[in-house]
């Protein structure tokens, strides 16, 4: 379902609810990997074995995009699959574009006046409904996206104002992951209320999230289908024409020395930064928890401080992002050009222990000062205040005509 609304800033609000597809209730269900493997019934509880697609909308020439999680052991029924296109009964040519975590599937030919489709799977049709692409609406923006689960609305309002104050932000698109502490609504008053933000998407995807898997040798987050397949969704359904993505928690700042984030983007060489993070402690003063990210200034003396993961930040104008090869994850973008795995100067970000529900482990807990552990971090703090920055290593700089 979508909706469209303005508040009184003429803040433009689109709120989603994409009907999910699930298997036929006679089909096999989807497998983790190495499914012999002996895992704990939580790891099954929590992994995605029904769904097939979160989203399906309309694309750019005559194409409808369907996104959810990767296929696996389903990978032969999908591409036997039969998509007819509704009410005209046209069938359509369908492609996959499978990573690690998600899944693309692209049906072309499509006809005008397609609102729904119907999709043969094991002799058993599921009809899908449609809906629109946000493109245009979201065309030149400069974009900020999450996805979110019940972290405290004073932390949305901090971390959309941030972006907005700081790197220029005017657009927000979050997905929220069947938050139960306050109301959808209660999510885009917030957001509507931030100055500088022009156009907003809240989309509802109540669905699981996913577990980790330590039963694996490598990339335990693999099972992350929603997350994975949220920042797809944010690109194809709603970035594509932006001017800039910025992939960002709710628990993360992002920061650039003399410019946005999104310009460095655009001024370089394959249109996509890796930025890194930086750790800011749970200490907190006596007292009540500290409102919002403001309030925590102190990092690890140590190099632990400079153990976040990059983020990165993207130029989808760029010729290779068309590709649905491409498909950006939580930390780097699958089969962008090799330069961009590259660490970026003159920015970073910083994460917050402090701005956690302790949904995955116990990291909001505050801590007391502790002289020996913890120092003030001055290019934090020098951000907040607005004053010169102190030690974000600066781009290099060509020289004219080099």
């Amino acid at each position: 379902m979508d909706t469209q609304t303005h508040d009184k800033r003429s803040t433009e609000v689109i709120r989603l609810a994409p009907v999910p597809v699930l298997l036929p209730a006679s089909s096999p269900r989807r497998l983790p990997r190495r499914p012999e493997r002996a895992r704990p019934s939580e790891f099954h509880r929590a992994f995605e074995d029904s769904i097939l697609y979160y989203d399906a909308f309309h694309y750019p020439d005559e194409r409808i995009l369907m996104i959810g999680p990767p296929p696996h052991n389903l990978s032969d029924l999908l591409k036997s699959a039969r998509y007819v296109a509704l009410p005209s009964g046209k069938m359509l040519s369908s492609s996959l574009f499978p990573s690690r975590s998600t899944m693309i599937t692209e049906l072309t030919g499509v006809p005008p006046g397609t609102d729904a489709l119907l999709v043969r799977l094991d002799e058993q049709d599921v009809r899908v409904e449609v809906g629109s692409n946000y493109l245009e609406s979201f065309a030149n923006s400069r974009l900020l996206f999450t996805i979110n689960q019940n972290n405290a609305l004073d932390w949305i309002r901090r971390w959309g104002l941030w972006h907005a104050q700081t790197q220029g932000t005017d657009a927000i698109v979050i997905f929220d992951n069947g938050s139960n502490t306050y109301s959808l609504g209660d999510l885009s008053a917030t957001l509507s209320g931030i100055p500088g933000i022009s156009k907003i998407a809240v989309v509802s995807l109540p669905h699981k999230f996913g577990p980790l898997d330590h039963w694996v040798k490598a990339y335990h987050f693999w099972p992350r289908f929603l997350q994975i397949s949220a920042t797809a969704i944010a690109l194809r359904r709603f970035g594509l024409y932006a001017n800039g993505l910025i992939n960002c928690d709710i628990d993360e700042l992002m920061w650039a020395v003399d410019s946005h984030v999104y310009d460095l983007a655009r001024g370089s060489r394959h249109g996509v930064l890796r930025v890194p993070g930086r750790w800011i402690e749970a200490v907190a003063p006596d007292g009540p928890p500290p409102r919002d990210h403001l309030g925590f200034r102190y990092r690890l003396r140590d190099i632990r401080a400079r153990l976040s993961p990059p983020k990165w930040v993207l130029d989808p104008s760029r010729a290779w992002v068309k590709s649905l090869s491409v498909h950006p994850y939580h930390h780097r973008v699958h089969r962008a050009p090799f330069g961009a795995r590259f660490m970026a100067r003159g920015a970073l970000f910083w994460h917050f222990k402090g701005i956690n529900t302790n949904w995955k482990e116990n990291r909001a807990s505050t801590v007391p000062f502790n002289p020996t552990e913890h120092i003030p971090d001055e290019t934090w703090i020098a951000a907040m205040t607005r004053e010169p920055d102190h030690d974000i290593k600066r781009p290099r700089t060509r020289a004219a005509g080099s």
